[in-house]
């Protein structure tokens, strides 16, 4: 069967097993009471990230079957199993609650882990120079980049389809890059767990069913393990450019940060629930916005951004990050200009 067959099979596998885990995870799984950095007003059953979990796994070994001949599942396969394993932590955190900074603890060691054993980012790409970063200076890089993705993906979940729907865009548009830069394998791993989130996002996006961190951290974790994967071509091979995740999830990671320094300009602590998320203005500014307009609008800007990456996976290398680093500073500006509006 060639790659893409395989793709399209595994990805319906994928769809279909985390619809039924779903389905059965919202009947009979914990409980998520109202909080304070949600918007629910019920409590709603969650973890339902184990969907995403089980049908991305199932996904990537019914790939691999259908297509031998992809080279590079070794690296892959460490790669969903660290995925696997935080997620397994996440899934334990949504029933105990250990706290931020165990789960980022986690997430850093999870992180170390994949950098010093899987693959690490070792030259980064300026525009028409390279900066070596050697092995040590690579394996801390990629690791900060791992927690920054996770936790961008998480901080963002806290309405009803916007982190998940976010991470099916994110992860097919990678798949779609993958296949085209000649990197089967990872596509359709990528494909898989993009249709294991599409199998789990109509119950979120019905409010029936919470991923939870596991889902959150389960698919962050895949998609940024993959992104470093995928640039391991070098200059003679084709690769899917390094900046292309995080452009992908670029309206994640901006708000993120640009939030976390808003308040840490304000004295106020960094690891405490909050809602000073953009999409927290948003549905606070009007009481009677429904998470569905949210997520729309959401999903319209992460697609905005999934397609800019692609167009850049076609340009000079050397234009490159010269295109991020213009997203970058349109972002930002956008960002200041749309927290204004909603802070009135």
């Amino acid at each position: 069967m060639t790659p893409v067959g395989a793709a399209i099979a595994s990805g319906l596998v994928s769809a279909a097993t985390a619809g039924s885990v779903a389905s059965l995870i919202a009947w009979a799984g914990p409980v998520d009471p109202p909080g304070s950095r949600t918007s629910h007003k019920r409590p709603t059953p969650t973890s339902g990230g184990l969907s995403m979990l089980a049908g991305a796994g199932l996904g990537a070994v019914v790939f691999a079957r259908l297509c031998p001949r992809a080279i590079g599942f070794g690296p892959i396969a460490d790669t969903l199993a660290l995925a696997g394993l935080l997620g397994g932590m996440a899934a334990l955190d949504d029933l105990y609650d250990f706290g931020a900074k165990a789960k980022l603890l986690a997430q850093a060691v999870a992180g170390l882990v994949f950098a010093i054993f899987v693959a690490r980012i070792e030259v980064l790409p300026l525009g028409f120079i390279d900066l070596p970063l050697g092995p040590v200076i690579g394996a801390l890089g990629t690791t900060l980049w791992i927690v920054v993705a996770t936790n961008a993906v998480n901080f963002m979940d806290g309405a009803n389809g916007v982190a998940p729907g976010a991470q099916v865009i994110a992860l097919f548009a990678f798949a779609f890059a993958a296949f085209g830069a000649g990197l089967p394998a990872i596509g359709g791993t990528a494909l898989t767990g993009a249709a294991a989130c599409a199998g789990f996002l109509p119950f979120n996006l019905r409010g029936k069913l919470f991923q939870g961190d596991v889902g959150a951290l389960f698919s962050s974790f895949l998609l940024a393990g993959l992104a470093v994967l995928a640039t391991q071509g070098g200059a003679e091979q084709a690769t899917v450019f390094l900046y292309f995740a995080p452009l992908a999830l670029f309206p994640f990671l901006t708000d993120v940060l640009l939030t976390l320094l808003v308040r840490a300009r304000r004295g106020e602590p960094l690891f405490e629930a909050h809602r000073d998320h953009l999409y927290q203005l948003w549905l606070k500014a009007d009481p009677g916005r429904r998470h569905l307009a949210l997520a729309a609008r959401t999903g319209a800007i992460m697609a905005l951004y999934a397609g800019g990456a692609l167009l850049l996976q076609h340009a000079p290398r050397p234009f490159q990050p010269l295109g991020f680093a213009a997203a970058v500073a349109v972002t930002a500006i956008l960002w200041a200009a749309t927290r204004r509006r909603l802070e009135r």
